[in-house]
């Protein structure tokens, strides 16, 4: 990581791309020695260096500057031959400009897919905490919510019911958790529910003793893919204190 921010640093790497040039220039001579005009090859290391830290602009520019700097490198070995020189330094600045503009438009690349994972990743992390906290919402929500399949099974409890954890309750006979004087009521508010694709529900009222007076309130709603209804969302909340 810290060698990583270091080379973000502006300062850094223009300082490690002129290095490379300064080194690349004292090293010509004793190399054309050895190399002979080949050794303009060489100059694509501080093009190519110049394209990945700095991006498209930055090669193409590095690469204009090697055509002179190759042509005076290679004057000063072989002031001589003019059309040599020149030669030799045109197709050097022309390979450098081709190796700047590749390892530039890399750099674009990487640098713009970079950023799109970036921004990917935040907004996938704050889709995450959103439906974390979602969850905690309707788990904690003071009221029964079912997700129903048209069968009749139940795909999602946000909670225990009838003795059985939420998770047990899933998978079940939406029927099971419905007293049997009301089941005919709420299979008619259900099949309403698939078949006309509309919200519907009705009230239940009862006194399990004489001091209390219990009242729930049932909705469904239908949830559609493709214009068909595929399972309704049952709400069931107890509103007895709120009537009492």
């Amino acid at each position: 990581m810290a060698m990583t921010a270091r080379f973000e640093r502006f300062d850094v790497r223009m300082a490690l791309i002129g290095a490379t040039a300064v080194f690349y220039a004292l090293t010509f001579g004793p190399l054309y020695e050895e190399l002979g005009p080949g050794v303009v090859s060489l100059s694509v290391v501080p093009v190519a260096l110049a394209g990945w830290l700095f991006g498209l602009r930055a090669g193409l520019l590095a690469g204009a500057v090697a055509f002179p700097l190759n042509t005076v490198l290679l004057g000063l070995e072989d002031g001589a031959n003019l059309d040599s020189v020149v030669w030799g330094g045109a197709v050097a600045g022309s390979a450098a400009l081709m190796v700047g503009s590749v390892a530039g438009t890399l750099r674009d690349v990487t640098e713009r897919l970079h950023a799109e994972l970036e921004r990917r990743w935040d907004v996938d992390g704050s889709v995450r905490a959103s439906g974390s906290t979602l969850r905690q919402l309707v788990e904690h929500v003071p009221a029964m919510i079912m997700a129903v399949a048209n069968d009749g099974t139940v795909t999602y409890a946000n909670r225990a019911i009838g003795g059985l954890a939420a998770a047990q309750v899933r998978g079940a006979n939406v029927y099971n958790f419905v007293p049997r004087a009301h089941r005919d009521l709420f299979r008619t508010a259900l099949e309403r529910a698939f078949r006309e694709g509309g919200e519907t529900g009705y009230e239940i009222a009862g006194s399990p003793d004489d001091d209390q007076t219990v009242l729930h309130v049932l909705r469904f709603g239908p949830v559609k893919k493709d214009g068909h209804v595929v399972a309704t969302t049952l709400l069931s909340i107890d509103v007895s204190d709120s009537h009492n």
